[in-house]
């Protein structure tokens, strides 16, 4: 029994020790692993495809980021264009531990949700019930607060003020940067667009431009961020790495003010009429290549970032098409030149054979039997160009085409610029480029062609930017300066060339009458292109699938400044393609005529600019008499104690004598606009947070809300309308 029994505690101690081996060789195996793991974590930060290090020096760096401001874009003379502002999205907290500082719930209870989204939908618009799946999906997911998508991102200060006034349990909002465009649809598709995106480096949402001006200067308007404290390295380290925050230059634009509203206006009205695919147009300062006024349309409101569906492109620079007849200014001054023009000498107009192939006038190949070369000129012959092209040589012709740089940037810096295209290889191609067949331009190549028929016979470069400034020293960085970038034709040509395109306008036998400026002579070339498609072109006289053109310039003996407007494929009102273009280039010409006898720009002395103080947190009287002191116009806005904003900012020069806004946010009353300019009304009212509706150009005439009202009184927009001074003859 007793030898029995020491059998069973011996099998039992094996078994136990079996166990503990097992238990042991476990505990060391996984503390092996472990320690593989640590080590492999250690040596590489990585853990599952994430950057341990990285991510700690990004979580530090955003914590300590000085976030640099992007540079304004101005017009020639400083009014903003585009501005830094704050964009507020709505968000819906669901953490149920979020109370205010009195106790009270400031989360979404969930028996509120479906008044909560019903209340959305009122102030944001959509459907109710997608907001309160949005809320369901946030409560099912365990989320602590949740946001609306693009209803409820980036809120205009009129909808961010009705929101927060309705003061929703629960309803909440996060800013982030945002850009104000002051005039909306105003060059827009020049001056372009920014989109809010992260930046990897910092986790910070920052502006990046994604289109127009915008774009093209991107890195000079966004400057460099810095950093106000210390960096850790790899090792945990502390690295003292500071860098200072460099704001993004400030860029002026050449677009004038004036001219910039008159064109709107204009082009606007042709839209409205004639319904085109689209239309552009462009006034450039014949002397400096600067361009002083510019738009299109399909165009897109900059303020709300609303288009006419997808079509954002930059017609100036990024559209190629072929020019038609407005490029038989360009094969006259060649011939010119080359001495192989003679405006008496005869030809059969109609027809024309080239190889097995034929060249027909306009007007279906009837012609008008035979007629001088300057009647042809005159009414547009396709004919006498193809001749004329014949007479300079198809290599010679292909010269000056380089010469006046066709199928060539232009250098503009605007993104995307496109250069065009040309099919040379056969004689019928090589006498259709003589008519603007068989090759394709932007308008920032025509125009930049002409400029050299409008001066001396020099290529002038055209820009849109006049300069740039280091808001950070106040110097200026970049100056425009006119730049000659070759001289396809002599001076005598050029002024040849002028004086043969004047009978477009001024013959009995041109098509070009409607496009005299009065009181100026007036020289100038209308277009009509066929549309090029793969099955061929569009049938002639199809003026709905045609593009129409007129470039001219004035004064004919020493032009200042030429207007070039493309309408594409209209379809509404083509009996009057003419008298609608010409409506536009008449009217914008005679301004910028009239405006100045030497140029569009404003030449401001040191004694007429002055620098805006800094009164933000300032007792208002106190703001009041600084601003003055500054030989400026205070506008006082509110009656509350301390200044809360203020335009222009801090520091800024402008001229003596301008609007200086002081906002002191409460008891906000409606000024007395009568002889404002737009974008002091459109200061004021973004700093009061009211809508304003623009009707008119020139200054403000009348306006919808009587003076001295309280916007606290329910006033959520304001209408003014503007009117031309009367320019005395």
């Amino acid at each position: 029994m007793v030898k029995k029994k020491r059998t069973s505690l011996t099998q039992a101690d094996q078994n136990s020790r079996q166990t503990g081996k097992f238990l042991l060789f476990a505990m060391l195996g996984t503390l092996l692993v472990l320690g593989v793991r640590f080590s492999y974590v250690a040596i590489t930060k990585d853990v599952n495809g994430h950057h341990l290090d990285q991510a700690t020096q990004q979580l530090y760096q955003s914590q300590n980021v000085d976030l640099a401001k992007r540079g304004t874009i101005y017009d020639a003379v400083g009014n903003p264009l585009a501005e830094n502002a704050t964009a507020y999205t709505v968000v819906a907290v669901l953490d149920k531990r979020q109370v205010d500082a009195n106790g009270h719930k400031a989360y979404v209870a969930k028996q509120d949700d479906v008044v909560v989204s019903q209340k959305l939908a009122q102030l944001l618009g959509g459907k109710a019930t997608d907001y309160h799946q949005i809320l369901q999906r946030g409560r099912k997911h365990e989320l602590s607060q949740v946001q609306f998508g693009s209803r409820g991102s980036r809120l205009t200060n009129e909808t961010y003020r009705k929101v927060k006034a309705a003061k929703i349990p629960g309803i909440t909002f996060v800013t982030g940067p945002a850009r104000f465009y002051p005039n909306g649809v105003y060059a827009s598709n020049l001056i372009g667009l920014v989109a809010a995106v992260d930046d990897k480096k910092t986790g910070l949402t920052v502006l990046k431009g994604q289109t127009g001006i915008e774009a093209g200067w991107n890195k000079q308007l966004s400057g460099r961020n810095g950093f106000k404290s210390n960096a850790i390295d790899t090792a945990s380290e502390p690295q003292k790495k500071q860098t200072t925050t460099k704001n993004g230059y400030d860029i002026y634009t050449t677009l004038n003010a004036n001219l910039q509203s008159t064109l709107e206006k204009q082009v606007g009205d042709l839209d409205s009429k004639m319904a085109p695919k689209s239309v552009i147009a462009v006034v450039m300062d014949t002397k400096t290549g600067a361009i002083v006024a510019e738009t299109q349309r399909p165009s897109f409101d900059s303020a709300t970032g609303k288009a006419p569906g997808d079509f954002w492109s930059n017609e100036l620079s990024q559209s190629a098409y072929e020019p038609g007849s407005v490029m038989k200014g360009v094969t006259l001054a060649a011939a010119i030149d080359t001495n192989h023009w003679d405006g008496d000498s005869f030809y059969r107009s109609g027809k024309l054979k080239v190889g097995d192939q034929t060249v027909n006038d306009w007007n279906a190949g009837q012609g008008w039997g035979t007629i001088t070369y300057e009647e042809g000129l005159a009414k547009s012959s396709n004919v006498a160009m193809a001749l004329t092209e014949q007479k300079i040589g198809s290599s010679t012709w292909h010269d000056y085409l380089q010469r006046f740089r066709f199928l060539k940037s232009t250098q503009s810096g605007l993104p995307n610029e496109a250069t065009g295209s040309m099919q040379f290889r056969y004689p019928i191609e090589q006498v259709s480029t003589a008519f603007g067949q068989a090759i394709s331009v932007t308008p920032l190549q025509m125009i930049q062609a002409y400029s050299a028929i409008a001066g001396d016979g020099h290529l002038i470069q055209p820009h849109v930017i006049s300069k740039v400034v280091d808001p950070n020293t106040q110097k200026v960085v970049y100056e425009a300066k006119t730049k000659k970038v070759g001289q396809p034709i002599k001076q005598a040509t050029a002024k040849a060339t002028r004086k043969a395109l004047e009978g477009v306008v001024y013959s009995d036998k041109g098509f070009g009458q409607a496009y005299a400026i009065p009181g100026y002579r007036t020289s100038g070339k209308s277009g009509t292109a066929q549309i090029s498609t793969a099955q061929g072109y569009s049938a002639p006289g199809d003026s709905k699938n045609e593009i129409h053109s007129w470039i001219g310039m004035a004064p004919s003996d020493h032009p200042r400044y030429l207007t070039y407007v493309v309408v594409k494929q209209p379809q509404k009102d083509v009996g009057n393609v003419s008298k609608n273009m010409a409506q536009v280039f008449v009217s914008v010409m005679k301004q910028a005529l009239q405006m100045s006898a030497d140029d569009t720009k404003v030449v401001v002395s040191k004694q007429q600019e002055v620098k805006m103080p800094t009164i933000v947190k300032e007792a208002r009287q106190r703001a009041e008499q600084d601003v003055k002191a500054a030989r400026l116009d205070p506008v006082v806005m509110g009656d509350g104690d301390k200044v809360v904003s203020q335009y222009p900012a801090g520091g800024q020069s402008t001229l003596a004598g301008q609007r200086a806004f002081i906002n002191t946010n409460d008891q906000i009353r409606v000024p007395n606009m009568h002889g404002w300019s737009k974008n002091d009304a459109l200061i004021w009212a973004r700093l009061a947070n009211i809508k304003l509706i623009v009707k008119g150009s020139g200054f403000i005439a009348t306006q919808s809300v009587t003076a001295g009202t309280n916007i606290e009184d329910g006033i959520h927009e304001l209408t003014v309308e503007l009117k031309q001074p009367k320019i005395k003859q």
